[in-house]
């Protein structure tokens, strides 16, 4: 896969971006809001690398994809898709704290969503962040997606309010 915006580059992973990987993982918000992608050592980053390679020849994913700026190709961080295992996809995606309010993720998931749901055969995408994500709410929403619900539930093993929102491709 490779997607081309006016700023961005969505392509496969390499084991050549473990290090930016890694640290991009690190930042405050990672930890905040997406802790079981936080990885503490590069070569823990490598081997998550390496298992986001296999999947892409894998009808059940994940589709993980890392997001590189046009003009020098720095990783700046990824747009996913994941399966729900009951047919549902969540798209996902996080850009490094050094790129963020550059609306690079809107941009992304812009790009990302009509190929990946192509590739997949779906009319739907599911988004869920904690409620307290602004940023990752305004990009769902600059993307066309729909508030459905909020429930406290537990969200990455602690009890959070979640939001539910769903695209749907119009026929």
């Amino acid at each position: 896969m490779k997607i081309e915006t006016e700023r961005l580059i969505i392509t496969e992973f390499d084991e050549s971006t473990a290090e930016s990987v890694h640290l991009n993982s690190l930042d405050k918000d990672v930890r905040t809001f997406v802790p079981d992608e936080v990885f503490e050592t590069l070569e823990e980053a490598r081997n998550v690398i390496r298992n986001l390679m296999q999947s892409y020849d894998d009808p059940s994913g994940p589709f993980v994809y890392p997001i590189l700026l046009s003009e020098n190709n720095e990783n700046i961080g990824y747009v996913q898709a994941v399966s729900l295992n009951n047919g549902v996809w969540e798209i996902g995606y996080h850009i490094a704290k050094d790129h963020t309010r550059s609306g690079y993720s809107t941009e992304s998931a812009n790009a990302f969503i009509p190929v990946i749901m192509k590739r997949l055969g779906i009319f739907e995408l599911c988004g869920i962040c904690r409620a307290d994500n602004v940023a990752s709410r305004r990009v769902l929403e600059k993307c066309g997606f729909v508030l459905q619900e909020t429930v406290n539930r537990y969200y990455h093993d602690e009890r959070h309010d979640v939001c539910n929102y769903s695209y749907c491709l119009t026929t």
